[in-house]
């Protein structure tokens, strides 16, 4: 079930998600390789450790798998709202960092009030 799972979220990634750099952009190339760079170190880190919030690792892959792409396409639709919105790249990765901090707080928030629920 964890290859199915696998397979289906590099489809996802590839092809669903478009590259959010393309919106702030006009030089094509310089939009892939940036986000290439970006996607790939940064926000797949980030996305990871979002749902490390909630998963151990190695306990369930096919779930670990799919709340990893939960979060990347969480934060990859924050991205390319904020390019849409903003043309100063920036402000773009500033208010980026405002969401991500904002986001680990409320996940942990969660974590907690959950852990206190169900104890």
């Amino acid at each position: 079930m964890y290859d199915i799972v696998k397979i289906f979220n590099s489809v996802v990634r590839d092809q669903a998600f478009s590259n959010p750099f393309e919106y702030i952009m006009d030089n094509q190339l310089a939009a892939i390789l940036i986000f290439s760079l970006f996607g790939s170190t940064v926000l797949n880190k980030i996305a990871f450790t979002m749902c490390g919030v909630f998963y151990k690792s190695r306990s369930n892959k096919t779930l670990g798998s799919i709340g990893y792409m939960f979060f990347y396409g969480i934060n990859i639709q924050v991205l390319i709202k904020l390019c849409q919105w903003f043309q100063d790249i920036n402000l773009v990765i500033s208010i980026y960092m405002l969401f991500v901090i904002a986001m680990f707080i409320v996940l942990y928030k969660v974590k907690n009030a959950l852990r206190q629920n169900i104890i």
